[in-house]
């Protein structure tokens, strides 16, 4: 199961979330708003679903 990513406001690096699920999860999900701290420069980002790479998703790859 793909682990989702964000990349950091401050010094764009990707950060895991933590939040693992498949595709088809994500598509259905109804996360507001979550957070995680950068682990490069300890940004506190605030991230929702359509912050998510979406390129970690094999089908999504195949979709666009």
């Amino acid at each position: 199961m793909p682990m989702l990513t964000v990349r950091c406001s401050k010094c764009k690096a990707v950060i895991p979330t933590g939040t693992e699920m498949t595709y088809d999860t994500y598509r259905n999900a109804t996360f507001i708003q979550n957070t995680v701290r950068c682990p490069k420069c300890r940004n506190l980002q605030t991230w929702t679903m359509d912050d998510v790479d979406k390129s970690v998703f094999p089908e999504w790859k195949k979709s666009s």
